[in-house]
């Protein structure tokens, strides 16, 4: 189920939904424009790929510029980055508190969007949950280097910095890996990215 998910991700043909963060002050005025812009989306060539861009902005995002409010007196995850190491590249899926998710392809392209779109919320809430739960298996780290072939990592954004887990995709194609569940929730987030992007009223 997996391989085939990864494979059906590969060939399919992919748009970027461009989105910027809103400044927390700007935030009333802004989130209409936001959510039409996300969903408007651009088409980029292979040529001009902005993966590792998309890929460092994400890593990098902060709760004032997702406009995310976190509690001071415990560490919080608000946003997931999880690579997977392909034979072809990296594919980078990115989850945050607020609502949206995107999928970045090293190969170019990718699924960029969700924010406004219910099914896709309740998925990333669900991921992010997952996520929580597993904040003990990480540690924390100051880089963000891409996953190596057949491998995966896990990064978590808090309010205390980033934190890394790692896991081979060998133990999770075989079902022995602890990291297994939160990975199935992370291809059912993909899954309903897809469904959205598909909608007849998403364009």
């Amino acid at each position: 189920m997996i391989c085939s998910i990864l494979k059906l991700i590969l060939v399919v043909g992919f748009v970027f939904y461009l989105t910027s963060c809103s400044n927390k002050s700007d935030a009333k005025q802004t989130s209409q424009k936001q959510t039409q812009d996300t969903a408007k989306g651009q088409k980029f060539e292979p040529n001009n790929n902005p993966y590792l861009e998309l890929r460092n902005m994400a890593l990098n995002a902060t709760p004032e510029q997702l406009v995310i409010e976190l509690p001071k007196d415990k560490t919080k995850i608000y946003g997931v980055v999880i690579d997977w190491g392909l034979e072809e590249g990296t594919a980078t899926l990115v989850a945050f508190m607020r609502g949206d998710a995107s999928l970045y392809l090293s190969s170019g392209g990718g699924i960029m969007g969700g924010v406004g779109r219910e099914n896709v919320q309740k998925a990333v809430k669900n991921f992010i949950d997952k996520s929580e739960t597993y904040l003990r298996k990480t540690t924390k780290t100051e880089t963000t280097p891409q996953a190596e072939k057949n491998d995966v990592k896990f990064y978590f954004l808090t309010n205390n910095g980033k934190y890394v887990g790692q896991e081979s995709m060998t133990n999770i194609e075989n079902n022995t890996s602890g990291w297994l569940p939160l990975f199935e929730e992370g291809n059912n987030l993909i899954t309903e990215i897809r469904k959205s992007t598909k909608d007849k009223n998403w364009e």
